[in-house]
C-alpha cells in the first residue's frame, strides 16, 4: 500500500468520526465520575468501524464500474446509455454507489450493468460475500430469525422479504446451469 493511499484514508468521514468517538470515549475514564457503560462501548464501536468498512467497500465498488462510450461482451457492442446510483446488501450493511448502464442496438435488448457483472453481485444487489453469508444464515433460520440476527450483529440489517429471495434468486441460477456445472 503506497503511503499517499494511506493518507487519503485515514481521512476518510467515518475514520474521522471514529477517531473522534474514540478520544471523546477516553475523556470520559478521564473525567473518572463512573466506568463508561461497556456494552454501549462495543455496540457504538461496532457501528463506527462498520461505516468505515462501507466506505472502503463503496470506494472498491467503484472501481469496478466502467465509464467507457461502448463496450463489447460476447462481440456484442453496448453503448453507455446513463449513469445512476445504487445501494447494495454488503457484509457491513448498505452500500451506494454511481455505476454506468450500458445497451446493445435494438428494442427489447436486454441492457448490463458492468460494476454488477464484475463485481459478481448477486441478484442485483448483493455483494458475494454479503450473499454468501445470508445464504448460510437462510440455511439455518427462518427470514424473520435472519433479520433479528443480522439486527442483533449489527452492520447489515436485510429485511426478513431480501433474505426470503436470496435463496430463491440462487436456485433459479442454479438450476439453469445444473447439468453444465454438475458436469465439471
Amino acid at each position: 500500500m503506497q503511503v499517499s493511499h494511506i493518507t487519503d484514508v485515514v481521512q476518510t468521514p467515518a475514520l474521522c468520526r471514529l477517531a473522534h468517538y474514540i478520544r471523546q470515549h477516553g475523556e470520559q475514564w478521564q473525567a473518572g465520575d463512573e466506568a463508561p457503560d461497556l456494552e454501549r462501548f462495543e455496540q457504538e464501536l461496532h457501528a463506527h468501524i462498520m461505516a468505515f468498512e462501507r466506505e472502503m467497500i463503496a470506494e472498491e465498488l467503484c472501481r469496478y464500474d466502467v465509464s467507457a462510450e461502448e463496450v463489447i461482451v460476447d462481440g456484442i457492442p453496448y453503448q453507455r446509455s446513463l449513469a445512476s446510483s445504487e445501494t447494495y446488501v454488503s457484509a457491513a450493511g448498505p452500500v451506494t454507489v454511481t455505476r454506468h448502464l450500458y445497451r446493445p442496438a435494438g428494442r427489447s435488448t436486454k441492457s448490463i450493468w458492468p460494476l454488477e457483472l464484475r463485481a459478481g453481485i448477486v441478484g442485483e444487489l448483493w455483494t458475494p460475500r454479503a450473499a454468501r453469508q445470508g445464504t448460510f444464515v437462510m440455511a439455518h433460520l427462518t427470514p424473520r430469525e435472519g433479520a433479528t440476527l443480522f439486527a442483533e450483529l449489527g452492520g447489515r440489517q436485510p429485511a426478513a422479504s431480501t433474505l426470503d429471495r436470496l435463496p430463491k434468486t440462487l436456485s433459479a441460477r442454479w438450476e439453469a446451469n445444473r447439468e453444465h456445472w454438475e458436469a465439471a
